[in-house]
């Protein structure tokens, strides 16, 4: 990858996980960069297509976070890292998430795809756990994981951790 591709890559990420993907502009990115619009336009097609390598480039890093989460047999050890996923998030992979987060509302299911291995998990846990609605768990406790999430990205795991250990020890993990 060029340094200017890379320029333009952490510009976009910059100004997309702090004023959003629809009120970030290519001229924005290109100020920010320090090159030109028709460079973004030449490496990217377009502000979607450069939105859609910052997404892959997501992917691969969540596949690195959640192979090993993964792979934990215990059911209790295993919710208990996935309620940690959020507070692992730093530097690039936070903005990341905060940037992909915040599109969920306007990309049918977009943070639930990147999130599905670890929900398909979940529910399977729950199934596993014999609890007398597995579904309606797995749920509840995607939605508690979902909060976390949220609270993480928006007010920083400091202000979070306290409710993060609240939980872990209501639901005794």
């Amino acid at each position: 990858m060029t340094s200017k591709k890379t320029l333009i890559l952490e510009a976009a990420l910059e100004l997309f996980s702090t004023k959003g993907f629809s009120a970030t502009t290519t001229r924005d990115i290109s100020n920010t960069a320090g090159v030109s619009e028709g460079l973004i336009f030449r490496h990217f097609i377009n502000k979607e297509g450069l939105f859609q390598a910052l997404v892959e480039k997501n992917d691969f890093l969540n596949n690195i976070l959640f192979k090993p989460i993964l792979e934990l047999e215990h059911p209790k050890v295993f919710l208990k890292q996935v309620l940690s996923i959020p507070f692992q998030l730093k530097g690039e992979q936070f903005s990341l998430w905060r940037m992909i987060y915040s599109q969920q509302w306007y990309r049918d299911d977009f943070f639930q795809k990147s999130m599905l291995p670890i929900k398909e998990k979940i529910k399977k846990v729950f199934k596993n756990l014999i609890h007398e609605d597995s579904d309606a768990e797995a749920q509840t406790f995607f939605l508690i994981l979902d909060g976390i999430i949220s609270s993480v990205l928006m007010l920083g795991a400091a202000k979070t951790f306290p409710v993060f250990e609240n939980i872990l020890r209501k639901f005794n993990l």
